[in-house]
């Protein structure tokens, strides 16, 4: 109990101080002023005796306590970054430079860029048949197997197997065509180079197929000969002219590869394509197999097109190029508010410099505020304080073009006018 009538006494000696300070503030003003900047004074004055007043309800020890807490949550919280000029400048370029590097490597990670150049391809090739016989009394198998000699009579159909891979050393666009046709020759049989009666048809229709970023693919196809529908043929022709000549069915698999502007990497026409010979007219037949040019290699030029590889890293490297690009807007936008027509705030600071420039002391560094900081609402506020006071104003730019703070300042308060920017257009636009 006698705690708490000490701590009214200190309370009631403090209030008559601060009506002391009061009065004599009242007698010290030279030129008149009038009532209601007195009452904006003792406003504040008697809201600084009222904070003094609330140990009265808890123990000093612990008000302190409190006080602090809420002052350092009040600061948190009221706490802001201000960017100055130097500071906004570097962070838009260097967000131009990191996005647009981003961009480019990205692209370049996403797409393959039109060229000429050479690649190196192999082509392998396998050729096998089964010569499938009438029934006999003779053969006790369906079939004979290849590299043998066959009697034309027994000769039911010869079943053939084409194979054939080509590969490159990297991925290209590219579209092959191919096919199965046969040839009936009759020949000079002194000279094969002269032909006497010959006809072509395509056992297989064309097969066309396209193949993006691929380097190779795989062809197997069958074909069931009739031997006796061409045999039959061509000794009709013989006999009808009563001619004595050579005649073979030669089948061969046409194959033909372009890049993807036309260009013939492959010919359909080629010499090294894969060919079976089977002689006609004959009683015994040898079929022979021509393949072994087929497997080879060779270099050519092919055309290479803008093609998208990987179409996230595209889309990433758009939307880097997009960012990137909203950065330069920034900037420029940034390099035009703060060049050399002069902003609001430059104007105002300019004015009030120049017009109370007798009160005004310009500080080099930052002053150190008291614990008890004022903010009044415009600098002729703070203009009053400082005459009722007859303090000079302190004046420092914390951030050049965009803050300035005001402050007259007292053993135990300072009151303080921000000069900012934004607040500045933010009242222009209302």
């Amino acid at each position: 109990m006698n705690k708490k009538v000490k701590n009214a006494k200190k309370v009631s000696e403090a209030i008559d101080e601060i009506m002391d300070k009061e009065i004599v503030l009242n007698n010290s003003k030279n030129k008149g002023k009038n009532n209601k900047d007195n009452t904006i004074l003792k406003n504040k004055l008697k809201d600084s005796s009222d904070e003094i007043s609330i140990p009265v309800i808890e123990e000093v020890s612990d008000s302190k306590n409190t006080n602090s807490e809420i002052n350092y949550e009040n600061k948190n919280t009221n706490k802001k970054v201000y960017l100055g000029y130097n500071q906004r400048l570097l962070i838009n370029v260097f967000g131009i430079i990191l996005f647009i590097l981003l961009a480019v490597i990205l692209l370049v990670c996403s797409i393959t860029i039109k060229a000429r150049s050479n690649v190196i391809y192999k082509q392998t090739s396998n050729l096998d048949y089964k010569v499938y016989l009438k029934e006999n009394d003779y053969y006790n198998e369906p079939y004979l197997k290849k590299n043998m000699q066959y009697i034309a009579n027994l000769i039911d159909n010869v079943d053939v197997d084409f194979n054939y891979n080509f590969s490159i050393n990297q991925n290209i666009n590219y579209t092959y065509t191919y096919y199965i046709k046969s040839d009936i020759l009759v020949t000079d049989t002194q000279d094969e180079s002269k032909i006497i009666y010959s006809k072509t048809d395509k056992l297989t229709e064309p097969k066309v197929i396209g193949k993006d970023n691929s380097n190779g693919f795989n062809i197997n196809e069958n074909v069931k000969i009739d031997y006796s529908k061409y045999n039959d043929l061509v000794k009709s022709f013989k006999s009808s002219y009563a001619i004595n000549a050579d005649s073979n069915l030669v089948l061969s698999l046409c194959i033909e590869i372009q890049d993807e502007k036309g260009n013939i990497i492959r010919n359909i026409n080629s010499n090294d394509t894969m060919k079976l010979t089977i002689p006609l007219t004959e009683q015994m037949i040898n079929i022979k197999m021509d393949y072994n040019e087929v497997n080879n290699s060779d270099n050519v030029k092919v055309y290479k097109d803008f093609n998208i590889s990987n179409k996230v890293t595209f889309a990433l490297s758009l939307l880097s190029l997009i960012i990137s690009i909203v950065f330069i807007i920034r900037l420029l936008l940034f390099i035009k508010k703060t060049s050399a027509k002069k902003s609001i705030y430059d104007i105002t600071l300019s004015k009030i410099l120049r017009e109370y420039d007798r009160v005004i002391v310009n500080s080099r560094k930052i002053v150190d505020l008291n614990e008890d900081v004022i903010d009044v609402n415009s600098f002729n506020e703070l203009l009053d304080v400082r005459d009722n006071l007859e303090k000079p104003i302190i004046f420092n730019e914390i951030h050049k073009g965009q803050k300035s703070i005001f402050i007259v300042k007292t053993p135990n308060e300072t009151y303080r006018y921000i000069l900012k920017l934004v607040d500045l257009e933010n009242k222009e636009k209302n």
